[in-house]
């Protein structure tokens, strides 16, 4: 086990109700952890966060003990873990912070960016070389990956795969980082691993649903996704009917402003990403094997203002500062970066494949 005495908070925003809060506060009051409510014991606690006086941010320097730093590389120099954590609306942070946090942290720490490592596979190259150089253990992601599934399912390893499906909501480019993060991680244990993305498509409005109807995606799939959510839209929550949400039809009607982006592995495994605002208020994911059969669940995000699936995450960013061991492989952050940048560009020519060679990762 390493030496955990000092953990480092650098923030581009803090208010209620946002990933740093809920971050920030775990590690300075604790959190439920294993049946039990786990207190981070003997860890000094350092925040930097640019601009003026943030009332909330100073009560806990009065009231918990939490130490500001005046600027990004006094807050890293001395800690033993770094969690970055961008603007609330942001998928990275600035990359200049990931930067002087890794160029200013001391040899054999760790840091956690919550978001995107970078804004391209370019920039989290560079981050990941960077971070190598300095000896400093780097990651990213979200919560998604560690939360509970509803059931609490797992692709069997090694099984073959053959489609997939996962329905998000919400504004980009942070619905995109949420289905990527979600997605990836299951699908991660199919035969072969992950070996990157052949090619991106960008579908929104009816052309999504014609590609739908053409099986270049699959409405099964996205019923057995839909199967798994609990904040189904539409007659349910008028009188609290159920409703086959894609067997009647309904989810053209209850979508507003659906969008979506057809991956194609370089194994040759197929991957939707929908955003659909309206027909459900969960994610939900889906997955085809090979011979025929579905697995299917939904990834709990626990209600405000608790949040709690931040408590699985900094559990396992808790694991990680003392074991050094990152939660999941670098290569996946390299990829999701790349991929958020790929849905960009291909949202700039809808209906065009946007071939991706560089994102051959495994």
């Amino acid at each position: 086990m390493k030496p955990l005495r000092q953990i480092a908070f650098v923030l581009e925003d803090f208010a209620l109700q946002t990933p740093a809060q809920q971050l920030l506060d775990r590690f300075l009051l604790g959190y439920r952890r294993d049946g039990g409510f786990h207190k981070v014991e003997s860890i000094k606690v350092v925040a930097h966060l640019p601009g003026g006086a943030n009332e909330a941010l100073a009560r806990r320097v009065a009231e918990l003990g939490l130490t500001r730093a005046a600027d990004v590389a006094a807050a890293a120099r001395d800690a033993d873990a770094i969690i970055v954590v961008p603007r609330a609306d942001f998928p990275t942070p600035a990359e200049g912070n990931v930067t002087t946090v890794l160029a200013h942290a001391k040899r054999g720490a760790s840091c956690f960016v919550f978001g995107a490592i970078g804004s391209n596979l370019a920039a989290a190259r560079t981050l990941a070389t960077l971070a190598t150089a300095r000896q400093v253990t780097l990651a990213s992601g979200t919560a998604l990956p560690v939360t509970w599934r509803l059931p609490q399912v797992d692709l069997p390893a090694n099984a073959p795969v053959d489609e997939a499906i996962i329905v998000v909501q919400g504004a980009s480019p942070l619905a995109e980082l949420h289905a990527l993060d979600g997605l990836l991680p299951v699908l991660e244990r199919r035969a072969g691993g992950e070996r990157g993305m052949r090619q991106v498509k960008f579908l929104e409005g009816r052309e999504l649903w014609r590609a739908g109807d053409r099986r270049e995606w699959s409405w099964p799939l996205l019923s057995a996704a839909l199967s798994r959510s609990d904040s189904p839209q539409g007659d349910t929550i008028l009188d609290g009917r159920t409703q086959d949400l894609v067997g009647l039809g309904l989810v053209p009607k209850l979508a507003t402003n659906p969008r979506g982006w057809l991956l194609e592995h370089t194994d040759g495994v197929r991957t939707a990403l929908l955003v659909l605002d309206g027909v459900v208020a969960d994610f939900n994911f889906a997955v085809r094997l090979a011979d025929g059969s579905n697995l299917s669940a939904q990834l709990f995000r626990a209600p405000v203002p608790a949040q709690e699936h931040y408590s699985q995450l900094a559990a396992s960013l808790e694991d990680f500062f003392r074991t050094g061991t990152p939660p999941w492989p670098a290569s996946r952050s390299l990829l999701t970066a790349g991929l958020l940048d790929a849905c960009r560009q291909a949202a700039a020519q809808p209906g065009v494949w946007l071939r991706t060679p560089e994102l051959s990762l495994r």
